[in-house]
């Protein structure tokens, strides 16, 4: 606990003001987007000792049984969620379970969440994948401290899955100004697969490739050699999903695909402990002028401006879907979760859109591709996952308080309720056939039913427990992964993110697409530097430097 305790000291928090009643975020790589306390004028002027808290107040009478009597907590969903039933009886088995009146909110975009945090909502519970907009949140007034020592007391079998991690960063990894703002997720960490299209592959006679060069050999006879059979030259080789295992191939973690399609909203830890700006290293030049190579040949889809989304689930990859391009990537749950395709119970979401459109289609996994020093590895998500966090609302009701801890214990000790908000209902939602439990029912339709709504993420406790079988089967599939460095929050960051984002899109698509020379790349790093970078970057070097001393 002296880890904790020296972590948790830290200089006192200036005063501040709430400015404004909405005041929005603009998330990078986040549906979120915040906005002060819906009553600002009973904030005021804070010190260190009340700075983000709300009085709480107490429930008026003994816990009820009567639903009339239970509190509502709002619990915000990501981008790829559904209006929930309020009837639904997954909902119903998790409000009659912790007394509360649960109201799970769908947020499609950014401009839908600033709408409704402008109509004066505003949720108990935000589920937060962006940790460099954390200053931002608390600097608003929008998250409330969430102390170590009472978070660690209330939820002490997520306590004790944390602690089992060995990672003494962990419990860090929220801390600002002295404050711990949020139960951080220990992961269980499955790299992303090269996922080709077999059946192109077998037409055209063709192995999976491993160095860079045997790729660019198979991209091409995706573009030259009429995979798809349908006599016209309307194929590429790969879309931007992808693009993440070409900087793995140079030993650089870049996330890509998605909006925005390159995110500078993580940075990566070096060989040496030094967090660095992946983006802006020499290594990236190397790999945009392979890109931009590939995109003059046809190999990488001239769409992949528009993404290989236009639609529906996060990572359905329409391009592959629909013969346009033969390689993707993406975690491999998302289409296979056992080794067997022809058995529909292995089939995740993208799967089965594939096999909706294409009855013969067939997948491989291969390995990523192996750089000129021997590097490879594709973008591992998280092993310190998303962060979920109570707002300053959620404390002017203790029950929604203590509500929300419960759920975050039993989430981490009962894995008969972590399959009940990951799966659903037994025989409606899934099943298991003595291999695992695989889903019946997917996508949207799964989620209006209020499944996958209130979840934690896939824990290390709920891979070794409940999906044992499809994490296996995953990382059998896959090879090493670039993860997630959870960078010190610091407010140089924060602060131009945005811009940071905006810069390094411009310039990669023009880099790309030949709009730009690729020696523009050193005057693209020039400006990335100037907007803040180098402050930003630096910023949070002096912070991990000083959390690892601490910890020392």
């Amino acid at each position: 606990m002296q880890i904790i305790q020296n972590l948790k000291k830290g200089k006192k928090m200036k005063k501040r003001s709430i400015l404004s009643k909405l005041l929005s975020i603009a998330l990078a790589s986040s549906v979120l987007v915040a906005c002060s306390p819906s009553n600002p004028d009973d904030q005021g002027d804070t010190d260190d000792n009340n700075s983000n808290k709300t009085e709480v107040k107490s429930p008026d009478s003994e816990e009820s049984d009567n639903p009339e009597d239970w509190p509502t907590m709002t619990w915000i969903t990501g981008g790829t969620s559904a209006e929930v039933d309020d009837n639904a009886e997954v909902v119903k088995k998790i409000e009659e379970r912790f007394k509360i009146d649960l109201k799970a909110w769908r947020v499609d975009d950014t401009n839908t969440m600033a709408v409704r945090l402008a109509g004066g909502e505003m949720p108990d519970v935000m589920v937060i994948g962006n940790l460099a907009q954390l200053p931002e949140y608390v600097k608003q007034g929008i998250l409330h401290e969430m102390p170590l020592d009472e978070l660690q007391e209330k939820a002490p079998n997520y306590a004790k899955v944390c602690d089992e991690q060995n990672d003494p960063t962990f419990w860090s990894t929220l801390m600002y100004d002295g404050k711990n703002w949020g139960a951080p997720q220990p992961m269980e960490a499955v790299p992303m697969a090269m996922i080709w299209r077999k059946d192109w592959l077998d037409k055209l006679g063709l192995e999976l490739p491993e160095t860079i060069e045997e790729y660019e050999k198979v991209l091409t006879a995706f573009v030259e050699q009429d995979p798809d059979g349908d006599g016209n030259a309307n194929t590429a080789g790969m879309a931007e999903r992808a693009f993440n295992a070409f900087f793995g191939a140079y030993g650089l973690r870049c996330v890509t695909g998605g909006n925005p399609h390159f995110k500078v909203s993580e940075m990566q830890l070096g060989e040496d402990g030094v967090p660095f700006f992946p983006w802006i290293r020499p290594e990236a030049k190397e790999v945009l002028t392979l890109l931009n190579d590939w995109y003059n040949k046809g190999i990488i889809d001239k769409e992949f401006v528009t993404g290989e989304n236009n639609g529906g689930y996060a990572w359905l990859s329409h391009s592959f879907m629909n013969d346009r391009i033969g390689l993707t990537c993406a975690q491999p749950y998302h289409y296979l979760i056992g080794p067997d395709q022809t058995d529909e119970k292995n089939w995740g979401i993208c799967m089965r859109e594939l096999k909706a459109v294409n009855p013969d289609a067939e997948i491989a996994f291969g390995p990523a591709p192996v750089g000129p020093d021997g590097k490879s590895g594709t973008e591992g998500w998280n092993k310190v996952g998303r962060f979920t966090a109570l707002t300053t609302k959620a404390f002017e009701d203790q029950r929604v308080v203590d509500a929300f801890y419960q759920m975050l214990d039993d989430y981490y000790s009962d894995m008969d309720y972590a399959r009940l908000v990951n799966y659903g209902i037994k025989g409606v939602h899934w099943d298991d056939d003595g291999a695992g439990p695989y889903r019946i029912m997917e996508g949207v339709q799964l989620r209006e039913q209020g499944v996958l709504q209130v979840d934690f993420g896939s824990t290390v406790k709920y891979a070794s427990e409940v999906t044992k079988s499809k994490t296996d089967f995953g990382h059998s599939v896959t090879g090493n992964g670039y993860f997630r460095f959870p960078a010190p929050p610091v407010d140089e960051f924060a602060e131009v993110q945005d811009t940071l984002n905006t810069l390094t899109n411009e310039a990669y698509f023009d880099m790309i697409s030949g709009k730009k020379p690729i020696d523009y790349f050193e005057t693209f790093v020039e400006e990335f530097k100037k907007a803040g970078g180098q402050a930003a970057e630096e910023a949070v070097q002096k912070a991990y430097a000083e959390k690892i001393a601490q910890i020392e």
